[in-house]
């Protein structure tokens, strides 16, 4: 992993140069040799609080089961984009490096930084105590949540059957730039570390006080989405109901926005008008009241604006007063024409998928009804619908609400409804796929359409490609790395 080394090295040196010379008083000292010294723990908070996460086109956005393409444009999506769609084996070309690995503030790259203030903090000058902890827990939770974003492209779903001998990830715990041996764990041992880092890190973490700042909820918040990616829906439910005590702890505003005024013209706050791009009052990351953690995908590309569309069947699923179509667009981009088949596309330059309100509240639901707790369970998806519809279609059925099965159904294609094009879907499918009585409800297909409606292409998901391989240059750089079947 030669050039894959120095790359992260000179790109996170670049960085902290350009942070170095931002500040009003410089916090890190470039040796001679080139070496990257942090000494006082003010200078790791501010690595930290530049190691946000984020992601570039990230692969789960263009592979879940409510994407649908349309043919006219789909040439100009970039090649890579292209083969997820069709679930292809090769996604890379012999000479690429993955995007996971090599993109501006990908989980690799800021692995580099968490195991760097993780393995130093605690001996930095001048801190407190309580400083250094507070520092080494957000770090510790930055590095379970890169570990499980890295798991989640590069592994198969979690089958407790088989978890102690199916690959997982490389464990990378040393901010080392000369490692040589990228042996990959299994995937048991690496959910244990993963756990073992959100569950010592919690103790340390405050109140949510900022959305680029890892709180005790977000922590609760993964813990439990990663109890589910497990299959352990009990043990979601605990760390659910305690990220909901955390809610109440929040320093700044957390709640749903009601679609039923924002997403009117003529309401009260509405988001509209539109720019000509997306609806103009839409609120900047930073104070959207949804978000919990703010981790966010730049997902638009002009060459492929009209490429992708949610499904005819995720329009169909829409009830008739749902507003949440409304922040899609059923016409071209830069055209006249209108997608057939009520398809609609994205209009966001930036996708939030990090931790936020709707989820917590879905993914609780989810857990209840899985538990038989259906009242609680109707109760957490109607808090939801109530702010995405009319008061009438919000309620959920009699006969879905009391039935335990059609139940947990009915929620997962809300969260289908309310997640299209996050790549949230797509973690659905992966836990769903190994799930004895759900794994009906994957999809494994994607549908090319004709500016008509008709169906061109079908392109069908091997389970194998649940996983992305690493592709040949990576692996001719690594020493010990295996690739995916």
């Amino acid at each position: 992993m030669k050039i894959l080394k120095q790359y992260i090295f000179s790109l996170t040196l670049l960085a902290l140069l350009i942070m170095q010379v931002s500040c009003k008083k410089s916090f890190l000292e470039i040796e001679p040799k080139g070496s990257l010294i942090a000494r006082e723990t003010k200078d790791y908070e501010q690595i930290l609080n530049a190691s946000y996460l984020a992601s570039t086109f990230t692969a789960s956005i263009y592979m879940g089961d409510e994407v649908a393409a349309q043919q006219e444009y789909f040439s100009g999506a970039s090649l890579r984009v292209q083969r997820l769609f069709k679930y292809e084996d090769r996604v890379y070309q012999a000479d690429e490096l993955p995007n996971e690995i090599t993109e501006e503030a990908g989980y690799i790259r800021r692995l580099y930084l968490y195991n760097k203030i993780i393995n130093e903090v605690m001996d930095s000058k001048e801190g407190t105590e309580q400083q250094k902890n507070g520092i080494l827990a957000e770090a510790k939770a930055g590095r379970a949540i890169c570990n499980f974003m890295f798991l989640s492209d590069f592994s198969t779903p979690y089958n407790a059957a088989t978890a102690a001998i199916d690959l997982g990830i490389p464990e990378l715990t040393k901010a080392d730039v000369t490692l040589t041996n990228f042996s990959r764990l299994t995937q048991k041992e690496n959910y244990e570390l993963i756990i073992k880092d959100l569950t010592e890190a919690i103790p340390n973490l405050g109140p949510l006080v900022h959305r680029r700042k890892i709180s005790k909820l977000a922590a609760y918040f993964y813990l439990a989405r990663i109890h589910m990616a497990m299959g352990n829906y009990g043990a979601a439910t605990t760390e659910l109901d305690a990220a909901f005590l955390e809610r109440s702890k929040a320093n700044i505003p957390l709640a749903i926005y009601d679609y039923n005024l924002v997403l009117d013209p003529n309401g009260v706050g509405t988001w509209f008008p539109s720019n000509g791009f997306y609806l103009s009052g839409i609120p900047q990351a930073a104070n959207n009241t949804e978000t919990i953690y703010n981790i966010e995908a730049s997902s638009f590309q002009f060459g492929s604006a009209n490429t992708f569309v949610y499904s005819p069947e995720t329009a169909q699923s829409f009830s008739s007063t749902d507003k949440r179509p409304v922040l899609y667009d059923p016409v071209e981009f830069f055209g006249a024409k209108t997608f057939p088949l009520a398809m609609r596309r994205p209009t966001v330059f930036f996708t939030p998928i990090g931790p936020s309100l709707p989820d917590l509240y879905l993914m609780r639901s989810e857990c209840r009804a899985r538990a038989n707790d259906l009242s609680g369970a109707v109760a957490d998806v109607q808090v939801l619908r109530e702010k995405r519809m009319s008061a009438a279609e919000a309620t959920v059925p009699a006969a879905t609400a009391s039935n335990q099965q059609e139940l947990v159904k009915f929620i997962l294609k809300e969260r289908t409804r309310e997640f299209a094009f996050t790549g949230l879907r797509w973690l659905d499918m992966r836990r769903l796929s190994v799930d004895p009585i759900y794994k009906t409800e994957v999809d494994s297909r994607h549908q090319m359409y004709k500016d008509d409606g008709q169906i061109v292409n079908e392109y069908t998901l091997d389970p194998r490609r649940f996983a992305l391989k690493f592709g040949e240059r990576m692996l001719n750089e690594s020493k010990g790395l295996q690739e995916n079947l």
